[in-house]
C-alpha cells in the first residue's frame, strides 16, 4: 500500500505540472477534472494503509464516490472521452431496442391467437411466412426509425456532413484557388465552430520560390502569414503525411527554426494541422483551433475534414495546373508575338533587299551586254552615216546627174539601219528600266523578242540556233516589264551557257495560252547535256552556281525565281541526262487586259 501510494503521489505531480504548462484552457480544465477526480480517487485508496497497519481510522476509500461525482461533473460538463455523445446515443438506441422488441412480441402474441386452431398453425408455412414479413418490413423500418432518430437528436451532426459534402462538389469544379480556400474556411469554420482556422494554399511568392500564403488574410490579423517551402513545420506536415496534432509537431521544432513570428504565431494557436496532400505534392494545410464549445475533435470530425482535406488538395491542384497553363499560355503568346514581330521584320528587310539584289542583279546583266549592243548598234550607224556622206558628196559633185531612183534606194536603206538601231536601244531601255509596279499589262512575246534581240550579237557567229514558237494571240499578263525581262535573259543565258560545245547548239523558245487554268506558259528547252539529279535540289538556292570561279555568281535563277513568284507563278524545270533541259514559266493573265 506504501509503494501504491508513493506512485499515487508521483503520477499527481505529473498530472499537476502538466496543468501549469498547458496553455489551452479548454485541455486545462479537463485535466484538473481529471486529477480531482481519478488523483483524488486514487490518493484516498492510498490512504487505507493507515488502517491496515492498526491506526483507528474510517478507510478513506470509503469515500471515493466524492471524486469520482467531481469527475462525472466534468464527464458531462466538458465532455470528457466523448462520454455524453456515448450516453445519449445509448439511451437513445437502447429505449428504441425496447420500443421494437415489445412491438415485435406484440405481433407474435396477435399472430399466435388469430392463427391457433387453423390448419396452417401447425404447418411450416406459417414460421416462413412470419420469418419474411419480420425481414422485409421490421429490418428497414428499424433502420429507419434510426435515422429519423438520429436526424432529430443529431442534427448538427448531419448539417454540417451535408454541408462539406456540397462544399467537395463545388470546389472540385472551381480554377480560383482564392474562391477554393475562401469557400473551404467558411465552411469549416462554420461547421466546426472552431476559435481559430487558417487555410495555406501553395502559391509562387514575388520572387518565384513556392512558399504557403495564407487564403483569406483580411480575416485575420496574420495579414503577413507566410510559410517558405523550407519551412520545418512545413517539412514535418509533409512527411506525416496525415492529419496530426500540433502539439505532436512542436517538440520536433526549435528556436533556430527559420519560422517567422507571424507563421509561429499561427502554428501556436492551433490544435490540429491537416495537410493537403496530392501525390505527396503538399498544396496547402489546413489550421485549425479548438471548438468554441471546449469538446474535443471526435473521430468523426477528423474523418469528415480528412475527407475534405483531400478533395481540397484534388482541386487546388486542378486549379494550380490550370494558372500554371494560364501562365504558360500568356508567356507563349507574348512570346510568338515577339517572334512574329521579328519575323515580320526580318521578312520586310528581306523583301528590301530582295529588290535591291533583283535590281543589281538586273544592272550587271545589262552591264555585261553593253559592250555586245554598243558593238551591235555601231555597225548600222556606221553604214547609215557613210551612205548619207556618200549621198551627199555625190549630191554636190554630180548635180542633177544622180538619179532619184538610186537617192531614195540608198535613204531607204539608211531608215533601214536606223530602225534597227532604234529597236536595239528600245529593248535596251525596255530591259534595263527600274519600275516598283507589278501590274502593268505586259506581252510575255515581247518580252521574249527583247531579250533574244540583246542577246544576239554576242553569239551571231556561233552555231547556236534559237527556235521560236509564237503564239500571237497569247492574252498579256499583270507583271513587270523589265524584271520579267531579267527572268528571259537570265533562263537564255543559262540554255546558251549549256549548249555551248555541245554537237547540236539548239533552243527553242515557245510561248501558248493554258486556257483552263488561265496562265501563259513561256518554255525554253535546250539540247545540252541535262542537269545532274545531285544538283536538282539546290538550283534554285542563291549563290548556287555550277558555273567556273568568275563566270556567274549563282543568283540568276534564284532571282528568276524570286521575280516570277511575286508575279503570283511558277517557274520549274524537267531535265534528262544527255537529252537536254526544259524550263518552264507560268504566269496568270492581267485581269484586265
Amino acid at each position: 500500500y506504501l509503494s501504491l501510494f508513493l506512485r499515487t503521489l508521483y503520477v499527481l505531480a505529473l498530472v499537476y505540472r502538466a496543468i501549469r504548462q498547458e496553455k489551452n484552457s479548454a485541455r486545462k480544465n479537463r485535466l484538473k477534472y481529471v486529477l480531482v477526480g481519478f488523483g483524488s480517487l486514487g490518493f484516498l485508496n492510498g490512504l487505507n494503509f493507515l488502517t491496515i497497519h492498526g491506526l483507528d481510522l474510517y478507510p478513506p476509500g470509503n469515500f471515493s464516490f466524492i471524486p469520482l461525482a467531481v469527475f462525472a461533473v466534468g464527464l458531462f460538463k466538458h465532455d470528457l472521452l466523448d462520454m455524453g455523445l456515448l450516453i445519449k446515443k445509448s439511451l437513445i438506441y437502447s429505449c428504441l431496442t425496447a420500443l421494437l422488441t415489445c412491438l415485435y412480441a406484440l405481433l407474435i402474441i396477435t399472430v399466435n391467437r388469430l392463427f391457433s386452431g387453423l390448419v396452417l398453425s401447425n404447418s411450416l408455412l406459417l414460421p416462413i411466412g412470419f420469418f419474411c414479413l419480420i425481414t422485409f418490413i421490421f429490418g428497414p423500418m428499424k433502420s429507419g426509425i434510426q435515422h429519423l432518430v438520429d436526424k432529430l437528436f443529431y442534427k448538427g451532426k448531419y448539417d454540417y456532413r451535408a454541408t462539406l459534402k456540397d462544399l467537395s462538389m463545388q470546389i472540385v469544379s472551381e480554377l480560383d484557388t482564392g474562391i477554393i480556400g475562401q469557400r473551404v474556411l467558411s465552411t469549416v469554420e462554420l461547421a466546426m465552430k472552431v476559435d481559430h482556422c487558417g487555410l495555406f494554399i501553395k502559391q509562387p511568392d514575388q520572387k518565384g520560390e513556392i512558399a504557403y500564403l495564407n487564403s483569406a488574410p483580411t480575416r485575420t490579423s496574420t495579414d503577413s502569414t507566410v510559410f517558405p517551402e523550407h519551412d520545418r513545420f512545413v517539412q514535418l506536415l509533409k512527411n506525416h503525411g496525415r492529419p496530426v496534432t500540433v502539439e505532436t509537431l512542436l517538440p520536433q521544432m526549435n528556436e533556430k527554426d527559420d519560422t517567422h513570428a507571424a507563421a509561429r504565431g499561427a502554428i501556436e494557436n492551433a490544435v490540429w494541422a491537416f495537410p493537403l496532400l496530392f501525390k505527396k505534392h503538399l498544396n496547402g494545410f489546413l489550421l485549425l483551433g479548438e471548438k468554441r464549445s471546449g469538446d474535443l475533435f471526435t473521430h468523426e470530425d477528423l474523418d469528415l475534414l480528412e475527407t475534405v482535406c483531400s478533395q481540397s488538395a484534388l482541386a487546388l491542384e486542378n486549379a494550380l495546373s490550370y494558372q500554371q497553363i494560364d501562365i504558360l499560355n500568356s508567356q507563349l503568346e507574348k512570346t510568338v508575338a515577339e517572334r512574329t514581330e521579328k519575323l515580320r521584320a526580318a521578312l520586310k528587310e528581306k523583301e528590301i533587299t530582295q529588290d535591291q539584289l533583283i535590281r543589281a542583279e538586273s544592272l550587271a546583266a545589262i552591264g555585261q551586254l553593253v559592250a555586245g549592243v554598243a558593238h551591235e548598234l555601231n555597225n548600222p550607224l556606221t553604214s547609215a552615216i557613210s551612205l548619207v556622206q556618200s549621198t551627199v558628196e555625190d549630191l554636190k559633185e554630180n548635180s542633177g546627174e544622180t538619179s532619184e531612183a538610186e537617192t531614195v534606194e540608198d535613204l531607204a536603206f539608211v531608215e533601214k539601219e536606223l530602225s534597227r538601231a532604234k529597236a536595239i536601244v528600245r529593248s535596251l531601255l525596255g530591259l534595263s528600266r527600274q519600275t516598283d509596279t507589278y501590274k502593268e499589262n505586259v506581252n510575255l512575246n515581247a518580252v521574249i523578242k527583247d531579250a533574244c534581240r540583246i542577246l544576239h550579237n554576242p553569239h551571231k557567229h556561233s552555231s547556236l540556233c534559237i527556235e521560236t514558237l509564237y503564239d500571237d494571240d497569247l492574252p498579256k499578263v499583270s507583271g513587270n516589264f523589265a524584271t520579267l525581262g531579267q527572268v528571259a535573259l537570265n533562263i537564255l543565258q543559262n540554255a546558251i551557257h549549256a549548249v555551248t560545245g555541245c554537237r547540236d547548239e539548239r533552243i527553242t523558245l515557245s510561248t501558248r495560252y493554258d486556257h483552263p487554268v488561265r496562265e501563259v506558259v513561256f518554255e525554253c528547252a535546250d539540247t545540252g547535256p541535262g542537269i545532274s539529279k545531285s544538283v536538282r535540289k539546290d538550283i534554285f538556292k542563291p549563290f548556287f552556281t555550277t558555273k567556273e570561279v568568275g563566270e556567274g555568281t549563282g543568283l540568276g535563277l534564284y532571282i528568276s525565281h524570286e521575280i516570277v513568284r511575286k508575279h503570283g507563278g511558277s517557274l520549274t524545270f524537267e531535265s534528262e541526262l544527255g537529252r537536254g533541259t526544259r524550263f518552264v514559266v507560268r504566269l496568270p493573265i492581267a485581269a484586265n487586259p
